[in-house]
């Protein structure tokens, strides 16, 4: 009964809210209809009027009509017709909603009117095919216009609501909105007219533009209102304030439209101000009284929906109170008879899904709950038993199970026919297959095919006996790479000794075998450039010394050196050297064949084998051939290097049979041609000693440097101006321990720089120079300038500067009294760190001098930012200038380099008046050598210096001298005799050298030479001459000369004239009269030119 009863209010309930629910359901979709409609409506007058112009266009000129013109009004009809259907849609469903709504009346007169429309359009069609009726373009237009004002109205109708449905109601504001505008607009016509009659002015533009866009407003404002007039119900309020309206307002706009006439032609208005503003207020509050009419309609509709509202609302809250009732009855009723044993019950089957079982159920009574209870004691006690049987079992499946999922092993467990069953996660992270992917499908599909098949028939043949398989496999991962894999197969056997499944175990060892293979490589082979090493190459000796021995054949082992490598890496990087590593080992191997060996023995040195040699001397062109090979330029880094590289060879079996041996012997030949500067060197018993003399003396300058033992001796430097001695440089000497005998210093320097003594020597020799100026100016004698050498071990110190600094405070010598000498070689070790070196030392106020310019590499960009003073041109320089041009060219270039960079020149070596003259015509600023003074002790040069001597220049001849060549005492003595009465200064010479150095002590004009001679023929030594002395003359007397020789000497101008053998004296005489007016016009010439210049 309770639950009938809930059930009848309940229905109630919802009854009652179905059709509010419909209500509010009708008035959504009223308004969403009425909206469509409105746009549909807008569309319709928008295409209307297109249409309206373009056939009143066609209207007036029917046979003018183009097909474009045409075809755009079939366009335009058609939309209208489109929309037109679409409006019938949406009105058709808004009849199904409020049938009686004022909307259907203004849609009837739309339909009328387009009935009448579709008449007009078969008229006009009639005229275009050139049938004659009474259709005109007004009327047409008048017809379309008032179609479009009917659309307008039906927009204006649909705003008003459904009769009974508040929800509707929403837009009785828009309407009491549009009223307050057109009293608003009325209201700014009043006020603006109001002025201008009070004023008694005319209407100017401005007010006129106002009033007609107010006149706008209040027009399309009257338009909406008395369409929606119309439709509004009947009432004696509402009726009232309608006939007001439309008599204040008709009255209104007859006196607007007479005042606006007068006001605008400028003549006397009408009525007054006062007259106009009552009948203007009279218009305003007649809308207002429309206004509040409506309003007071409007709100008494809404006002008794409201009490309806109330009173269903009250009706609701009674039918919630009764169903609050029923429901907490119905409630009772069912949590004593049903909730509460099912709560029994339920907390039973929670328990026991929880796992317990221990608790036992309350049976309950006899109705059906109590028997359901009972059925759940009976299955507690059955599970309860099973539980326990399976407890066991489960416990030891779950120790497995733990093991192999979490094994740091991956596992596969198959069927006997290998069909996968299980995965672990291990496995997954291996293969790189999921268990999706891998379950159901047969094992073995991960192997890479790179085994081999023997191993997978030997493995499946194990495994089918009911035995453990191991073994290593190259296995593919999912992405396609290759793992190495230690894999165990284990067949699992029931109580009846049949396989039931395999258990497939494998390790990932890829980074195991890695490392094996790795350390298996380092052990034959170097890491940067592949080539083998040491233990290999001795490896591959063994078998080849075994063969060589065998077929009494020769081994060559070379061990190669790569120069300057260390200054490589200092200035391009360690990449960079690496890079050049690698390049020339790859150049290398091009040059061994498959029985030679290639290997990198670590650093900068390689070694090679080569076997199969018939005679010792074979290896001869096979270095020849890998020094020119190595010595082509490598690009690295974009640097251009010039490979420097030197070898030293041993041979089996005439240097011995092991390897070790051979190997410290190649070693030594490699130590002496490094030190000699040739490509390659052969192993002799000679290096062998002169090794052995080398450690000897290295040990003997050690000890002699921890003795103090060292010596320095002094060579003059002399002022080519003054020829007086201005400086002298400080050169160590050695007396060797044992023997008492000097050592060259060629000897020894080489010694101390391999041994790492040079910095010791060198820090000896500058304290002790030091010292020993400082003496001899405490001695009286006058202040010189002492020079020392630093070496590039010396410049690479970083406390070089401290050290010169100690030297010079330890001695007391003044810094402009102290000059250091450093190579240009050792400067271009690294030019930005040497050049920061000398600014630093130039700081502390000494000299700087760059020593033997001109032998090694450098960049005249780094040379003009050294702070140096002087230049000191090399000896090989000076020695060779006197008969190699390109000697000459050079010592000459420096020194105008050197003035042009405002430095000094020093000239080495100079040893004969020859080369001392040469300097002087150069320009030459001073000059060192035996010429003036070899080195000597401290004393004996203190007294040089105290005596003071004056270097004596050479004489620089006579204005007309000829030099006569020849290696025949007779063609001399003719030659003198044929010139006795000529004037000349004769020279004679026999050989070309002889005459090179009379050229370079004595001006000469004319040259006198024959074409045959021992040490050079005529020709070269007037090329030669060319190019050190041009403005001579040079005259051929020969007997014979090869005639495409000399002419092309001729024409070249090396050779002035030729004259045969045997001469005329006269003849002779005569050409070397011209010879000497030729030279002399040639000067006039010149001096005429730089006179002009100038």
């Amino acid at each position: 009964m309770l639950l009938g009863a809930f059930a009848l209010v309940s229905a109630a309930a919802g009854l009652w809210q179905l059709y509010d629910n419909r209500s509010k359901t009708a008035a959504a979709e009223w308004i969403h209809l009425t909206s469509q409609m409105a746009v549909t409506a807008q569309q319709i007058s928008t295409h209307a009027a297109m249409e309206r112009g373009l056939t009143a266009a066609i209207l007036a000129r029917p046979e003018k009509a183009t097909q474009s013109m045409l075809a755009e009004l079939e366009r335009v009809r058609s939309l209208v017709d489109i929309r037109h259907q679409r409006l019938t849609t949406i009105t058709t469903e808004l009849a199904l909603l409020a049938p009686e709504h004022p909307l259907f009346s203004a849609l009837a007169r739309v339909d009328k009117t387009r009935e009448e429309m579709a008449h007009f359009r078969a008229l006009t069609d009639a005229q275009l095919r050139s049938i004659s009726n009474s259709l005109g373009t007004d009327q047409w237009i008048a017809l379309m216009t008032r179609q479009i004002e009917e659309l307008q109205e039906l927009i204006v109708v649909g705003t008003l609501p459904l009769s009974g449905n508040i929800y509707t109601y929403a837009p009785a504001p828009v309407i009491t909105d549009v009223l307050f505008t057109l009293a608003e607009q009325l209201g700014r016509e009043r006020a603006l007219i109001s002025t201008a009659i009070a004023r008694g002015v005319a209407l100017d533009s401005a007010t006129q533009y106002m009033l007609m866009e107010y006149r706008i407003v209040t027009n399309h404002a009257r338009r909406r209102i008395e369409a929606m007039l119309q439709y509004l119900p009947d009432s004696p309020r509402l009726a009232a304030a309608q006939t007001a309206y439309w008599d204040n307002l008709k009255r209104y706009s007859e006196i607007r439209a007479e005042v606006y006439e007068q006001g605008v032609a400028g003549r006397p208005y009408p009525v007054s101000a006062e007259t106009w503003y009552a009948e203007a207020t009279r218009a305003i509050d007649a809308v207002a009284e429309l206004s509040s009419a409506m309003g007071a309609h409007f709100g008494r509709d809404v006002n008794d929906l409201h009490q309806q509202a109330e009173r269903t609302l009250s009706l609701l809250a009674f039918i919630v109170c009764a169903l609050t009732l029923l429901f907490w009855q119905a409630v009772f009723t069912l949590r004593k008879r049903v909730l509460q044993p099912l709560k029994s019950l339920e907390q039973a089957t929670t328990r026991i899904s929880a796992g317990d079982l221990t608790q036992p159920m309350e049976t309950g009574g006899a109705d059906e709950l109590g028997h359901l209870s009972q059925a759940f004691e009976h299955m507690r006690q059955t599970l309860l038993a099973d539980i326990e049987r399976r407890e066991a079992d489960a416990l030891e499946l779950r120790k497995l199970n733990t093991v192999i999922k979490h094994s740091a092993s991956a596992v596969c467990i198959t069927d006997p026919q290998g069909i996968i069953q299980y995965t672990n996660t291990c496995f997954v992270d291996i293969t790189g297959h999921e268990n999706g992917d891998a379950l159901g499908r047969k094992a073995g599909f991960w192997t890479s095919g790179l085994n081999a098949q023997a191993q997978y028939h030997e493995m499946w043949e194990t495994i089918q006996k009911g035995q453990v398989w191991q073994g290593e496999l190259i296995n593919r991962h999912k992405n396609g790479s290759l793992y190495w894999a230690s894999v165990q197969i284990t067949p699992v056997i029931d109580e009846k000794g049949e396989i039931t499944h395999f258990i497939g175990v494998q390790h990932d060892i890829s980074a195991r075998r890695r490392i094996e293979d790795r350390l298996a490589f380092l052990a034959s082979y170097d890491e940067l450039t592949g080539l083998p090493n040491r233990n290999l190459l001795k490896e591959k000796f063994e078998q080849a010394s075994a063969e060589a021995q065998r077929s009494g054949t020769c081994i060559a082992l070379v061990s190669l050196g790569l120069g300057r490598f260390k200054q490589i890496n200092d200035s391009l990087g360690r990449s960079a050297g690496d890079e050049l590593l690698e390049k020339l080992s790859r150049r290398l191997s091009q040059c061994a064949t498959e029985r030679d060996v290639v290997a990198r023995h670590g650093g900068a040195e390689f070694m090679l084998m080569f076997g199969g040699l018939d005679r010792a001397e074979d290896i001869q062109p096979i270095l020849e051939h890998i020094v020119d090979i190595l010595h082509v330029p490598v690009i690295v880094k974009g640097e251009k290097l010039q490979p420097s590289v030197a070898a030293g060879v041993s041979l089996l079996p005439a240097d011995g049979n092991d390897f070790e041996t051979l190997l410290h012997k190649a070693a030594i030949a490699l130590h002496h041609a490094e030190a000699e500067g040739i490509p390659h060197c052969i192993y002799t018993d000679a290096l062998n000693r002169d090794s052995q003399e080398r450690l000897s003396m290295e040990n003997a300058l050690r000890l002699s440097l921890s003795r103090d033992e060292l010596e320095l001796h002094y060579q003059p430097k002399v002022d080519l101006g003054s020829g007086r001695m201005i400086a002298v440089e400080a050169l160590a000497r050695w007396r060797h321990p044992v023997t008492r005998e000097y050592v060259s210093p060629a000897r020894f320097i080489p010694i101390a720089e391999e041994s790492g003594l040079i910095q010791q020597l060198g820090a000896w020799a500058l304290s002790e120079a030091c010292r020993q100026n400082k003496a001899w100016q405490e001695a009286g004698l006058r202040p010189i300038v002492v020079a020392v050498n630093l070496s590039a071990a010396q410049l690479r110190q970083p406390d070089l500067v401290e050290t010169v600094a100690a030297a010079l405070e330890g001695s007391g010598l003044s810094p402009d009294l102290l000059e250091l000498e450093l190579t240009e070689s050792a400067l271009m070790e690294d030019p930005d760190q040497a050049n920061d070196t000398l600014a630093r030392l130039k700081q502390l106020g000494l000299h700087l001098a760059i020593d033997d310019f001109g032998t090694g590499y450098s960049s005249l960009a780094y040379l003009s930012k050294f702070p140096v003073d002087q230049l000191k041109i090399d000896r090989s320089f000076v020695q060779d200038a006197l008969s190699n041009p390109a000697a000459a060219a050079i010592a000459s270039s420096v020194v105008g380099l050197a003035h042009q960079m405002g430095l000094k020149v020093v000239a080495e070596g100079v040893e004969t008046e020859a080369q001392l003259a040469f300097l002087l015509r150069q320009g030459c600023d001073e000059m060192q050598g035996y010429y003036y003074s070899k080195p000597l002790p401290a004393d004996v040069l203190a007294s040089l210096l105290s005596s003071d001597p004056r270097l004596v220049r050479p004489d620089q001849g006579a204005p007309r001298s000829l030099l006569i060549v020849d290696d025949e005492p007779a063609i001399h003595a003719a030659l003198a005799r044929a010139l006795e009465d000529s004037g000349y200064q004769i020279l004679a010479a026999h050989s070309a050298r002889a005459a090179l150095e009379l050229l370079a002590c004595h001006p000469v004009q004319v040259i006198l030479s024959d074409e045959h001679m021992p040490d050079m023929n005529g020709i070269e030594f007037f090329a030669r001459v060319k190019n050190l002395y041009p403005d001579t003359a040079r005259i051929m007397l020969s007997d014979y000369v090869n005639a495409t020789t000399l002419i092309r000497a001729i024409n070249e101008g090396t050779i002035y004239k030729f004259i045969a053998k045997p001469w005329d004296d006269r003849e002779l005489c005569a050409h070397i009269r011209d010879a000497f007016a030729s030279r002399l016009r040639s000067a006039a010439s010149l001096r005429l030119l730089k006179a002009s210049g100038e």
